[in-house]
């Protein structure tokens, strides 16, 4: 991943569907200027945790709200996924299969 995403941008385009937005991961490491950890809530109570690491890769984990996993993709996936490479498209399907909006 060559840059990190811009969450503030990205929770201004989905506001309706993301209630808010931690700087912390599921463990509770804040981000840091290589890595960019996250908690998107969104207006369902599921969690979206994320992990960008610049030049090393990606995390992303969809969990509902009594912690049971619903998604998960990384850059290291055995199945590639030409959909969902970036956060933005990550979230964008999220709403779209949970009808969040």
């Amino acid at each position: 991943m060559e840059k990190l995403t811009d969450l503030d941008g990205l929770t201004k385009e989905f506001a309706r569907a993301i209630k808010s937005v931690k700087n912390t991961d599921e463990t509770g490491e804040p981000s840091s200027e290589e890595i960019q950890r996250a908690t998107i809530i969104f207006i369902d109570d599921t969690k979206l945790f994320v992990n960008e690491h610049l030049n090393e890769g990606f995390s992303y984990d969809w969990v509902s709200i009594d912690g049971k996993a619903l998604f998960h993709h990384d850059h290291e996936s055995n199945t590639p996924n030409y959909n969902y490479r970036d956060l933005h498209s990550i979230v964008k399907g999220i709403i779209t299969f949970h009808h969040l909006m």
